[in-house]
């Protein structure tokens, strides 16, 4: 997992995040003392501290200070990178509701709307398909669309893999939600974490974060989960998954429990 630091300048919080970087250092310790600032780097936590009143070492914050979030909400997951996949697309409709709703535009919805909410929280967001199409082309195969989806994912180095289902079965009477992961512990405290969270917010039955191996978890480079978040052949699932506030309480429940992950 990427490491981040924190900037603190005159004892008030800069928004956001940076990437821990020795450039990085090295540069703001140059400008301090081009411009006589005082400038001190606490590693243990990760945190920059400049006095720009004088040249004096800035001391240390008080622990309480330290963990203190004083920067707007929307600097929250600043320096994160996130990959959204939403499955099917295209030519591809994935699985059917009993009233012909589609898998494909519930998949879509819900990672648009969290795109939307994890951008406000500063997050870089990155999308294997963010319109109702394939992910390559209507002649790919299978195995190309997942293989692109992973490459998209792993060349832009993203810190997150999000995938988003509707599950299905041949029963209307299957229900529930289901978060999978490859057993690495990064990706199941995100698995168990999104899990909870969306059963708690949509009211659906919990059945579980568990281990599978899937290829889009498999040949991802960064903690990834698969998420079923309801039946769709379920019909009243059918209707929460088709739903604009069943969707969007999707979205919020998996976008809080990126904020729990990262805790902030």
């Amino acid at each position: 997992m990427v490491k981040t630091m924190r900037i603190m300048l005159d004892g008030r919080y800069l928004p956001g995040n940076a990437r821990v970087n020795r450039d990085l250092l090295i540069t703001l310790r140059n400008i301090a003392k081009a411009l006589k600032f005082g400038i001190r780097y606490d590693a243990q936590r990760e945190l920059v501290l400049i006095n720009s009143k004088d040249s004096s070492i800035p001391p240390l914050p008080s622990e309480h200070l330290a963990d203190e979030r004083t920067e707007d909400e929307n600097a929250r997951l600043a320096g994160k990178v996130i990959c959204l996949d939403p499955g099917h697309g295209g030519s591809d409709p994935g699985a059917l509701g009993p009233t012909g709703t589609t898998e494909k535009d519930n998949t879509l919805a819900i990672a648009l709307s969290l795109k939307e909410k994890l951008e406000k929280n500063g997050a870089t967001v990155v999308m294997t398909r963010d319109s109702d199409s394939e992910v390559v082309s209507a002649e790919t195969s299978a195995a190309e669309d997942l293989s692109t989806r992973v490459d998209i994912a792993n060349q832009s180095e993203v810190d997150l893999f999000i995938s988003i289902h509707n599950d299905a079965f041949s029963s209307q009477t299957a229900a529930g939600t289901t978060t999978f992961h490859y057993g690495d512990k990064d990706s199941i405290k995100l698995a168990n974490l999104v899990q909870q969270g969306l059963c708690e917010k949509l009211g659906t039955k919990n059945r579980g974060a568990r281990f599978a191996s899937l290829y889009v978890l498999r040949y991802t480079n960064m903690p990834s989960i698969l998420i079923e978040i309801a039946f769709i052949s379920n019909m009243v699932e059918e209707m929460l998954l088709s739903s604009v506030d069943g969707r969007d309480n999707a979205a919020e429940s998996i976008c809080d429990s990126i904020l729990k992950y990262y805790k902030v």
